[in-house]
């Protein structure tokens, strides 16, 4: 019997280790990763930036490449790793449409950690390695980041699916054999 498409979600919250984890999913798997932040900041590096409701706005297309980038390559019958926050209702709607449309196994990889050790690493990466164009400099942000995303844990997106949820409080025990175990492929 031939094996399903897998449709990887890894979400989770700001500064939980999305990147990092789908880049080693994809490392050792072979299959495809897109990532929301990856393209918004290609666009960025094309159309410039500004301030932020310019990054917003640069979000907004990016979320519709991203949300092709993954149709593309679920038409082509190849399975796809797709890092993002995943938060939000509107997520479920448009994941659960492709996973019908496309026959695909959706995984969820739910990556949780004490809100405070995300804010931690936010702040720091906000001030070393964050593309400028997202600005997110700490004094315009913080306050809403605080109240949308530090403020509490993040439930996983309520989607039928395998889900792992990993928590990455402490990185270095996270179990990255657990996780590519989990996923059997």
């Amino acid at each position: 019997m031939e094996s399903k498409i897998k449709l990887i979600i890894v979400g989770g919250s700001l500064a939980t280790g999305k990147s990092t984890i789908s880049k080693y999913i994809s490392e050792k798997t072979g299959i495809a990763r897109v990532s929301l932040d990856e393209i918004k900041e290609v666009l960025f590096d094309v159309g410039g930036y500004r301030d932020r409701a310019w990054s917003k706005e640069i979000g907004r297309a990016a979320f519709t490449v991203f949300c092709q980038l993954i149709e593309m390559y679920l038409q082509r019958g190849e399975s796809v790793i797709a890092d993002a926050t995943f938060l939000w209702e509107s997520d479920r709607i448009w994941l659960e449409e492709f996973v019908l449309k496309y026959n695909a196994e959706l995984i969820q990889i739910w990556l949780t950690a004490d809100p405070m050790i995300s804010r931690a690493r936010f702040i720091d990466r906000a001030n070393t390695t964050r593309h400028p164009g997202h600005c997110d400099s700490l004094e315009t942000v913080m306050d809403e980041f605080d109240t949308r995303f530090f403020s509490k844990l993040h439930s996983p997106l309520v989607v039928e699916a395998r889900t792992h949820i990993i928590d990455t409080t402490d990185f270095l025990n996270v179990d990255f054999q657990a996780i590519l175990n989990f996923l059997n492929l």
